[in-house]
């Protein structure tokens, strides 16, 4: 459980843009508000509970929880005509995305997948005293990842939150079964279901919270940090 809060801490931390980026005016936000509510469909909703997302730079930062427990997180990025997928909890990983290769999880600790050529894999692994080790230099994806590309995963991962204009997301159901949606680094949209439960132990605290932003439609509350949050 430490575990889980900890990279959701990283999500929320990394998720923001650069505080020197123009600052949207309040209409725009709303405006951008109600367009995601009305994109957003359930299946989407369900999505963002299973892979929270934020930032660091250029690349993507997704983390899949299942069951209220984080599993394990990605970095996605892509540059040029290079794809790149990094984890540190490659076995976890594979659970969701076998592959054919093996990888000593008593001797590395992380691993990057390197996609190019369109469909050529390279694999470097670091091992738990940082040193890089490349385990194959080029090889077909499908030889690598024969019944589920992550690769194709990430990719829609990422153009889903591109259409829905989001910076970053949070499900805490530790907390709440509500979802925060970062629309900039100050402005949050949350999607509060009808059967709303707060831990009783945070309740009062997240209806507070709540109550400083408005209901702009059914199941939606929108708030603007007093305290915004980037890595300026």
């Amino acid at each position: 459980m430490r575990n889980y809060f900890k990279i959701l801490f990283v999500i929320v931390l990394t998720t923001f843009f650069a505080c020197s980026e123009r600052k949207p005016t309040d209409d725009e936000i709303l405006s951008k508000a109600l367009k995601f509510t009305s994109e957003i469909n359930k299946s989407n909703i369900e999505t963002i509970k299973k892979w929270g997302f934020g930032t660091r730079g250029n690349a993507e930062i997704w983390s899949n929880f299942s069951l209220n427990r984080y599993n394990y997180s990605c970095v996605y990025l892509k540059y040029n005509d290079t794809t790149k997928i990094t984890t540190s909890s490659f076995k976890n990983f594979q659970k969701d995305f076998p592959y054919s290769i093996n990888i000593d999880s008593t001797k590395y600790w992380s691993v990057i997948f390197y996609k190019f050529d369109q469909n050529k894999i390279k694999v470097l692994v670091t091992d738990k005293n940082g040193k890089d080790s490349i385990l194959n230099k080029r090889i077909d994806l499908e030889r690598v990842f024969k019944k589920r590309d992550p690769f194709k995963h990430f990719d829609n991962l990422s153009k889903l939150k591109d259409r829905l204009g989001i910076i970053g997301s949070v499900y805490r159901p530790d907390i709440g079964n509500f979802i925060q949606f970062y629309l900039s680094p100050e402005n949050v949209l949350t999607y509060m279901p009808v059967k709303l439960n707060l831990n009783p132990k945070y309740k009062n605290v997240w209806l507070k919270e709540f109550a400083k932003g408005k209901t702009i439609k059914k199941n939606w509350n929108l708030r603007k940090l007093e305290n915004p949050i980037d890595n300026g």
